[in-house]
């Protein structure tokens, strides 16, 4: 369909482009009016996957799963653990859980590293599409839940972590917290036994400012295809009942959020994603199930789109 020689050159050493890279490569070289916000809605569904690229290298441990669910560890009630390995939103609204992991730490030297997405960096990607859409930002919240940034290696989905001394991932948790809480949280690590010199791993919870999105070479033959309609994904069966169904209608209509997208439910679609993420919730959402929903609860006068 395309050569890779075609799509990458100008940058012949990589293996990869950035998103808007790619959206004027293919543009370029196929029939497809392709734009940043389809790539991304594309990831979101799993049909295809990107890339983080860091701007230094991260390690990465293996994430435990039990019954094909993300298993979770309580980091126990100390101070210092509890600021040390949760997000501040999360030591700030009393949570003590933290995504269990095994095995050795893996540094990947290239800072390159792929993600599906069910972590925290799925806030960033609903940010993106928001922006990338000229909508309203998903809606953020103190307390929201955020166990950290995922990534794929092999099959298989690991943690990223950062190394440091217990001083300093201290003194980083510390400035973001309000400040009255520092000074709260403070006392009472003065009276902790900490050996601060040591060096550990800590889950990275946010991305740095200079990280960025990519997509891989071998992804861009699944994005010309879904973007084809070859490989599509059938639309999602509602089991919902029509009295649920007027609910849930009623529901949108009335939030000051989504009803201006009430008739275009693929656009909606990024701000319920964004509000389960809020949530802990990491099921794939589907717009083809929202539009169904929609469709079956809505007024006979009322016209629900597509994309």
């Amino acid at each position: 369909m395309f050569s890779r020689s075609s799509v990458f050159s100008a940058r012949n050493k990589s293996d990869w482009l950035f998103v808007p890279e790619a959206v004027r490569a293919l543009n370029e070289i196929t029939d497809l009016n392709i734009m940043d916000y389809d790539i991304y809605h594309h990831a979101l569904l799993g049909r295809i996957k990107l890339s983080i690229l860091f701007p230094s290298p991260v390690c990465l441990r293996k994430i435990k799963y039990m019954d094909d669910k993300i298993k979770f560890t309580p980091t126990g009630n100390s101070t210092v653990s509890r600021l040390c390995m949760l997000d501040s939103g999360c030591f700030l609204a009393g949570r003590n859980l933290v995504m269990s992991t095994e095995g050795r730490f893996i540094t990947s030297l290239k800072g390159l590293i792929d993600t599906s997405f069910i972590g925290y960096e799925s806030t960033w990607l609903h940010y993106l599409l928001a922006r990338s859409l000229r909508l309203q930002q998903p809606f953020r919240r103190r307390g929201n839940i955020n166990y950290g940034i995922t990534a794929t290696l092999s099959g298989e989905t690991f943690q990223v972590f950062e190394c440091m001394t217990w001083r300093e991932r201290i003194n980083r948790q510390l400035l973001k917290l309000p400040r009255d809480v520092q000074t709260a949280t403070r006392r009472r690590l003065s009276e902790a036994k900490i050996n601060e010199h040591r060096k550990d791993y800590f889950p990275l919870h946010h991305l740095p400012a200079d990280t960025w999105i990519v997509i891989r070479y071998s992804e861009l033959e699944k994005l010309v295809q879904v973007s084809r309609g070859e490989n599509k994904v059938q639309p999602a069966t509602t089991r919902m009942s029509s009295p649920l169904a007027r609910l849930f209608w009623l529901a949108c209509r009335n939030n000051d959020t989504i009803s201006p997208l009430i008739n275009q439910p693929y656009k909606m679609l990024p701000i319920f994603e964004q509000w389960a993420a809020n949530e802990g919730i990491t099921d794939k959402l589907s717009g083809d199930t929202l539009k169904a929903a929609l469709k079956r609860g809505s007024p006979p006068t009322v016209k629900i789109k597509g994309h």
